[in-house]
């Protein structure tokens, strides 16, 4: 029985490491974005935090993005929260396109309006 539970347990982590997603299979890391907008909110879950946020396109109408973050274990770890950033506050989010052509993207820097970097994936916040 011993061996069968070691079994189990080794087909569901090798299953759990199947599951995740390559970050280069769902965004192109040759195309970047820097988008400039109005933060709505931050969906604060695993495996990844989601920010939603409208920002204005060239022609003046507003466009609904969907940024992906980290986990929120890793982010509370740089000290990036649920609180870091308020509903109507404008910020940065620099990060790579989707590669299925939609209003998504992968973070890699959160700004606030006046430079501050929230959230780096390169670097300690500021």
């Amino acid at each position: 029985m011993r061996n069968f539970s070691i079994w189990v347990l080794g087909c569901a982590g090798a299953l759990g490491v199947w599951g995740h997603h390559s970050l280069v299979a769902e965004y192109d890391p040759a195309k970047t974005v820097t988008l400039t907008g109005t933060f709505i909110k931050l969906d604060w879950r695993n495996p990844h935090a989601w920010i939603y946020l409208d920002v204005k396109n060239a022609a003046g109408s507003v466009d609904s993005w969907r940024c992906e973050l980290g986990s929120p274990n890793a982010m509370s770890r740089v000290g990036f929260g649920p609180d870091s950033v308020k509903a109507g506050d404008e910020i940065v989010v620099e990060g790579l396109l989707a590669r299925q052509g939609t209003n998504i993207c992968s973070t890699r820097i959160v700004k606030a309006k006046d430079g501050r970097t929230l959230l780096s994936q390169y670097e300690q916040p500021r």
